[in-house]
């Protein structure tokens, strides 16, 4: 059976949706990012410039983690997405408990105040902290994908660039049909998208693409 020109994984929990860090457990996802990936042009380019059977590295890939965890390895996919929630303080609600700041796994919470404040250096956008919140003080200011793009393995490895940012899902998926754009402009046989947007320079990938 011959290979599709791109490979689609998504992580556990956002198979199944059953994992409880999963932010966005919505079926429709995988239908949403397969329609880009038909409409993009991109099959019919990679088939027109081969004059062999697609193989594994071919393949533009798509991973998608329901959180910051990675499970599915997006940092080193073409197009890599975490699910993320970046939390914001009702300070009339927040009593000073603590929980937030227990729960939170990378330090990004602090009392000092006596009102919990959110270090932006530090947070993953995990939501974990919303959900512990027992007052609901916690709530989320921004919600939807971490976008990351041009990670790879072989020979030659690097990790994805990330772009600046949370996404909207009519966001992320405007950005998907752009890096297909601009893969289909550079591409040539044994070039993956990650030589691209090595050779594009981060900011010029960050401004052509969230534009």
């Amino acid at each position: 059976m011959s290979r599709k020109a791109y490979r689609l994984k998504l992580c556990w929990g956002v198979e199944s949706r059953e994992c409880p860090n999963v932010l966005d457990p919505a079926a429709s996802l995988k239908q949403k990012l397969e329609s880009v990936l038909e409409s993009s042009g991109w099959p019919e380019c990679l088939a027109g410039a081969l004059s062999r059977e697609i193989k594994p590295l071919d393949q533009f890939s798509i991973s998608v983690s329901g959180c910051p965890n990675g499970c599915s390895r997006p940092q080193i996919a073409d197009f890599g997405l975490l699910q993320a929630q970046y939390p914001e303080v009702d300070a009339g609600k927040c009593t000073g408990c603590g929980d937030c700041e227990r729960a939170c796994r990378e330090g990004a919470i602090d009392l000092e105040t006596g009102v919990a404040r959110i270090n932006p250096g530090l947070c993953l956008s995990c939501g974990v902290c919303i959900r512990t919140c027992p007052e609901q003080a916690l709530f989320p200011a921004r919600q939807g994908y971490r976008v990351q793009v041009g990670g790879k393995l072989g020979r030659h490895p690097r990790l994805a660039e990330e772009l600046q940012g949370i996404y909207s899902r009519e966001e992320m998926l405007a950005i998907l049909k752009r890096c297909l754009a601009l893969y289909q402009k550079h591409y040539r046989p044994g070039v993956r998208f990650g030589q691209v947007v090595a050779e594009q320079g981060a900011d010029k990938i960050q401004q052509m693409l969230s534009r």
